[in-house]
């Protein structure tokens, strides 16, 4: 008589498991696996499924049968995860993943998912300590990729996740420790590499591509906590951008001069700070535009005019509307003090 008990017990030494950690990934106790294993008991049929993921296999060569198994729901959740990414749901991209990782308990890339949309999720909660257990939860995963991925992009991920988190957790010590697991042995990137070896046309995109990466580099290096920062940013955006056609980057300067008019406002500086609210609004209004209309659009500075971008690609999170994050910052206490004046009030909605 076939034994799926000594089939998993095989299979989960292949895949270097021990009964410990294969109980964990499917949310059972270490003993159950032992009964399995020892014919005592075997698996309730809903673990057949993850079972044969988490063992790499198809469902009928773990009961012992012969024929293959495809996988139309793997590409399925991938297709619906993806989906997110254009409707902002994070509710739904939360679900999504969290069905993926109890399907597919050993999918590295739905489990690092989880993680990253867990962690994202924390900040729906004004409880403080539903807030930090989200955080924790994400922690936890990120821990579980980290310890049991080969896959370097994934596990790089991951632990760009768990320093992030641990961090806003003040976790700092146990943060710079999960950092020095990031490899530094790679000087050059592949990028630098194949620009070695392209010519003409088709090498230029590409510097320009990697010229585009290092400008979102330094711009994210830049805080907005500073009033000297923000006005960096925007003396970059208009080097690179001397023809004003910023398109993409219309969002980034509406949030750069939400911000700085708000320091500028807490200086005392009112004038300088409507200033700031009116060019924000005139940004907002041009990228809600831009992300009205899912078409490519081509740069026209010279720096980019071989560079194109959709916005039907970006990661969006619920409201993603640039008038609709001004006039929430029109509400801040800063404010009060010039909340009577005409141009002031002329930023709201008519």
């Amino acid at each position: 008589m076939y034994n799926i008990g000594l089939k998993i017990k095989e299979l989960r030494k292949k895949n270097d498991l021990t009964q410990e950690k294969l109980a964990d990934y499917l949310g059972v106790s270490y003993q159950a696996v032992s009964k399995w294993e020892t014919g005592v008991n075997t698996p309730d049929l809903s673990l057949i499924g993850p079972l044969t993921k988490l063992l790499h296999v198809s469902a009928d060569e773990l009961l012992g049968l012969t024929a293959p198994e495809n996988d139309e729901r793997r590409a399925e959740l991938e297709d619906l995860y993806q989906e997110t990414w254009k409707s902002g749901d994070l509710v739904q991209r939360y679900n999504i993943c969290k069905t993926a990782v109890q399907e597919y308990p050993a999918d590295m890339e739905f489990l690092d998912r989880f993680a990253w949309v867990t962690g994202m999720r924390s900040f729906e909660f004004e409880d403080n300590e539903t807030y930090r257990a989200w955080q924790e939860e994400a922690i936890r995963l990120f821990a579980r990729v980290i310890e049991d991925c080969t896959d370097m992009k994934i596990r790089c991920s991951a632990i760009r996740g768990i320093v992030q988190y641990l961090s806003f957790r003040q976790r700092l010590d146990e943060a710079k420790k999960y950092a020095e697991l990031y490899p530094d042995d790679l000087p050059f990137s592949k990028d630098h590499v194949l620009a070695d070896c392209l010519t003409g046309e088709e090498k230029i995109v590409h510097e320009q591509k990697m010229l585009m990466n290092t400008l979102h580099t330094l711009l994210n290096q830049l805080n907005w906590w500073d009033i000297r920062n923000c006005l960096a940013i925007i003396d970059i955006l208009k080097i690179m951008f001397p023809d004003e056609n910023y398109l993409y980057y219309h969002g980034y300067l509406a949030c750069t001069k939400r911000q700085l008019a708000r320091l500028y406002a807490k200086a005392g500086d009112y004038d300088l700070a409507v200033r700031m609210l009116t060019e924000s609004k005139a940004h907002a209004e041009l990228d809600d535009e831009i992300e009205k209309n899912y078409k490519t659009y081509r740069f026209t500075s010279p720096f980019f005019d071989r560079t194109e971008f959709n916005p039907e690609t970006f990661c969006h999170s619920g409201d993603d509307s640039g008038l609709t994050a001004l006039y929430e910052v029109l509400e801040d206490k800063a404010f009060d003090p010039i909340r009577d004046r005409e141009d002031f009030c002329a930023l709201f909605p008519g």
